[in-house]
């Protein structure tokens, strides 16, 4: 069930969904993305807020980016 936020004339929200995160951590499946803003949500430093590199740092702590399979041409 979607949240809903009531906003007053003096207050903002910004909000981050999962597609942002989908799109920054490409790797991530969407029940993994839903996991990382779980985490953010309840674990975030508030004095350095929710960024790009936090999500990223983020990700790839709680979902490691698959290693690409290198080329057999690459080998020397």
């Amino acid at each position: 069930m979607p949240k809903t936020i009531e906003i007053q004339d003096d207050e903002i929200a910004i909000i981050w969904s999962v597609e942002d995160v989908m799109m920054e951590c490409d790797w991530l499946t969407k029940d993994q993305a839903l996991e990382v803003l779980h985490n953010i949500d309840h674990n975030h430093d508030a004095t350095i807020g929710i960024n790009w590199e936090v999500i990223h740092h983020n990700a790839a702590w709680q979902y490691p980016k698959p290693e690409e399979k290198s080329d057999a041409s690459d080998v020397a």
